[in-house]
């Protein structure tokens, strides 16, 4: 009986840790994921420890030496008419560790500009952007340590919004068993300026995961 209650609590847990408040924050759309892999698993890839530099985006301890120099473009046909683009570049720096750039931009489409009675008046765009300078170090042969810090803009119309976030992780990685966790700190940050006079909280999150490659499976 006790080791049934135990494994239901293993499950019941993380889902304790996921649960999130929709749409009480601004620039939710800082939480989609570009990465191919992040998407095919369900928007989370924090605890897969290769060479894939759109993953270490959010999750900037992810970066490590084999990496070095890779360059990887991605764009997602999101839903209906909304694009996602992205860029990210990194090298290892000897002595220092590992350092990323990255860009990210979300173009909603245009829209019909109409008044109150309905009238067509013109049209208008929204697009948000952020550009992210991460860097990982590693602490010793198991551990990781990385940081981010974004820029955000954003453009609806005749509104824009601007802030400054950052990601923090640390990750463990056991090359042996093939065995990794990360602990992430996400979204750390405020609005620098508002669509309006009230300026509205970035949708912080603390995220724990882990991921093991089973011995004969791919």
């Amino acid at each position: 009986m006790n080791i049934r209650l135990n494994i239901l609590s293993i499950f019941l847990f993380p889902l304790g840790l996921i649960a999130q408040n929709g749409g009480s924050h601004a620039f939710s759309f800082i939480n989609i994921e570009v990465s191919p892999i992040s998407q095919a698993i369900g928007g989370n890839s924090i605890a897969i420890y290769d060479n894939h530099i759109l993953a270490s985006q959010s999750s900037p301890s992810l970066l490590n030496s084999s990496m070095h120099n890779e360059i990887s473009f991605g764009f997602v046909d999101y839903l209906s008419d909304i694009n996602l683009l992205s860029f990210a570049y990194a090298r290892d720096v000897r002595g220092f560790g590992v350092i990323s750039f990255g860009i990210k931009s979300i173009n909603y489409g245009f829209f019909d500009l109409t008044d109150e009675f309905g009238n067509i008046n013109g049209s208008f765009s929204a697009h948000d952007q952020v550009l992210s300078l991460s860097f990982a170090k590693k602490l010793d042969k198991l551990f990781s340590l990385g940081g981010n810090i974004n820029l955000l803009n954003s453009n609806y119309s005749n509104y824009s919004a601007s802030a400054v976030f950052s990601n923090i992780s640390i990750t463990y990685y056991n090359s042996n068993n093939r065995f990794a966790s990360t602990l992430l700190l996400k979204n750390l940050g405020r609005q620098l300026s508002s669509y309006t006079d009230e300026k509205e909280t970035i949708p912080f999150e603390i995220q724990f995961a882990v991921s093991k490659k089973l011995k004969y499976l791919p």
